[in-house]
């Protein structure tokens, strides 16, 4: 298995068994453990047994997940814990229940098993295109209105590789990359991330959408300052575009009344559709709000505008099939984002 051994470490004397070590932090304990002379291995699968247990918080839960009895389950728990001289869970007759320190472990490790995972997805598609997985996440808007064509130009070139698509939220996808469920992500990111690669791959500028008849409706565009005086459909804040909003409005010493607080844009397009009020929405939904019987109107100034960012790991590399997507995907969703810059789209009649 590709990074079988993700380090090695010998016990100390250690008076209390995983008492004296539990104040030092666990990736600390492993560094330290690391410069001493190796007699035991850490495995990849002591730590997706101990990922299993931590989860479940019962190694007979555990043991059904990995195929394994409890017996078993138990035994490399402990030896983990022996190979650390740090004891993770706190046993009882019903449950697991982690000692401090034991999140600290399984944040490493759920990293770790995901760069063993993205290593072993390149290896096993080094040779060819004619095989492999591509595994992308983006939210469910995003990928039928974006992804879509890239997904649709890629499968026509590789048609043996199979795309697996996760259609989750902004935080969701980036939680995929990160943990190697996921190859690329089509994601809004307002900030950098210190362990992803990102590239521009979508900008437009935001557009209100609202009834035909609404006062908005006639206007060749329309300020955000106007948008205020309107209620307002807003997406909670815990979303990618909801995000964005909030930084804008900020931006521009604004706020809106928000009536309703929805969780997707979907929703926001159904209640406006309903006369709830108005929503802002990003370009790639317009069309999806024509197609609902909305108006839909650009916002003034150059600064407001919607950024998406194909992100993948850094220091990770893709699988041939992956890196492929990618390149595709980049130029399609430029090529879409391109086309959006300046036009106004027909209003519904």
């Amino acid at each position: 298995m590709v990074g079988h051994y993700v380090g090695r470490t010998r016990p100390q004397h250690a008076g209390n068994h995983g008492v004296s070590m539990r104040v030092r932090p666990v990736c600390h304990q492993i560094e330290l453990a690391a410069e001493t002379t190796p007699d035991m291995n850490i495995t990849i699968r002591q730590l997706k047994v101990f990922v299993a247990a931590y989860q479940t918080r019962s190694f007979t839960l555990a043991g059904e997940r990995m195929h394994m009895t409890q017996s078993a389950v138990s035994k490399i728990c402990r030896e983990l814990e022996d190979a650390l001289e740090f004891q993770l869970f706190e046993r009882s007759a019903r449950t697991l229940t982690p000692v401090d320190g034991a999140a600290e472990l399984y944040a490493l490790a759920l990293e770790i098993l995901a760069s063993v995972d993205v290593a072993e997805r390149s290896v096993r598609s080094l040779k060819s295109l004619d095989r492999g997985r591509v595994h992308i996440a983006a939210s469910p808007l995003i990928m039928a209105s974006l992804m879509a064509p890239a997904i649709q130009v890629f499968h026509a070139e590789n048609p043996a590789v199979h795309l697996e698509l996760y259609e989750l939220t902004t935080d969701e996808g980036i939680d995929h990359v990160l943990n190697g469920k996921a190859d690329v992500a089509l994601v809004s990111m307002a900030e950098p991330h210190p362990k992803l690669q990102r590239r521009e791959g979508y900008r437009s500028s935001m557009w209100v959408a609202c009834r035909p008849e609404h006062a908005l409706a006639a206007a060749p565009s329309a300020t955000l300052a106007a948008l205020a005086a309107y209620p307002h459909i807003g997406l909670r804040a815990g979303y990618g575009f909801g995000r964005i909003v909030n930084q804008v409005l900020a931006g521009e010493g604004l706020e809106f009344t928000s009536v309703i607080g929805g969780g997707s844009l979907m929703s926001s397009l159904a209640l406006c559709r309903y006369g709830a009020g108005i929503a802002l929405i990003p370009g790639y939904v317009t069309e999806l709000a024509q197609s609902l019987g909305l108006a839909v109107v650009p916002i003034e100034g150059d600064a407001i505008a919607h950024k998406l960012y194909l992100v993948s790991r850094i220091n990770t590399r893709l699988s041939l099939a992956a890196a492929r997507f990618l390149a595709i995907a980049e130029e399609t969703i430029l090529g879409i984002s391109h086309a959006a810059d300046g036009v106004v789209a027909d209003q519904p009649s």
